[in-house]
């Protein structure tokens, strides 16, 4: 972990769009299969030209997460280092429930996310748009509380508190079968899924399933 502090203090690499492909690339060669990685996998060396977008994320409480490691990009938009916050600080009042599920989603199903974020527009103001991956990870216990993550943000370069409003999420559901990481997911948090019954047991083979919001869906199948 702190061979990652360090090399995140750094501008290595580019802001664009293309680092979550690469990020979610590296988590799936961390795999072995069909699983879920160990934070303690995560070589700081291997993911030398994303250091500039990654971060890290520990699970406090359901839909809650501390930035255990930030990066230049959130302090450089934000005007101050992230570590230590809750990365729910970046999201607006209006999005921070429906964000807060998707989070725990990514932590209780397991599920990656991808999701699409952008500001209001106002009065002599340009307004952002961002993208945000959250990839699980197991603490060194087997339990997944850890996330890593990309962030990569476009717009306006002026600094100082940001909040983005949800515009968009994808979630696709890991499958963990082969580890026997699924027995020990028997017990766990009501997904989001679950809460939002969009859809009947028989349904929940379908490629996508409907969430409280339109622009939000679930993808249930692990491909």
């Amino acid at each position: 972990m702190d061979k990652i502090v360090s090399n995140l203090s750094g501008e290595n690499g580019r802001d664009d769009g293309l680092v979550l492909d690469r990020m979610e690339d590296y988590w799936n060669s961390l795999r072995r299969g069909k699983t879920v990685p160990y934070r303690s996998d995560v070589d700081p060396r291997s993911v030398q030209s994303m250091l500039r977008n990654a971060f890290i994320l520990e699970r406090l409480a359901p839909g809650v997460g501390k930035l255990r490691v930030s990066c230049s990009t959130l302090r450089d938009l934000q005007g101050m280092d992230m570590r230590g916050m809750p990365i729910a600080s970046i999201i607006s009042e209006e999005s921070r429930e429906e964000f807060g599920e998707i989070l725990e989603q990514v932590f209780a199903g397991p599920a990656t996310a991808r999701i699409e974020l952008s500001t209001s527009r106002g009065f002599r103001r340009n307004g952002k748009r961002a993208s945000m991956l959250f990839l699980p990870l197991r603490s060194d216990s087997g339990e997944i509380n850890r996330v890593l993550g990309a962030f990569s943000v476009d717009g306006s370069a002026r600094k100082g508190p940001t909040r983005f409003d949800l515009t968009e999420s994808l979630l696709h559901d890991v499958s963990v079968s082969d580890d026997g990481l699924a027995e020990r997911l028997s017990v766990r948090p009501v997904t989001l899924a679950e809460r939002q019954k969009a859809l009947s047991a028989d349904d929940v083979q379908a490629s996508t399933m409907a969430t409280r919001h339109a622009h939000l869906r679930l993808v249930v199948s692990d491909t």
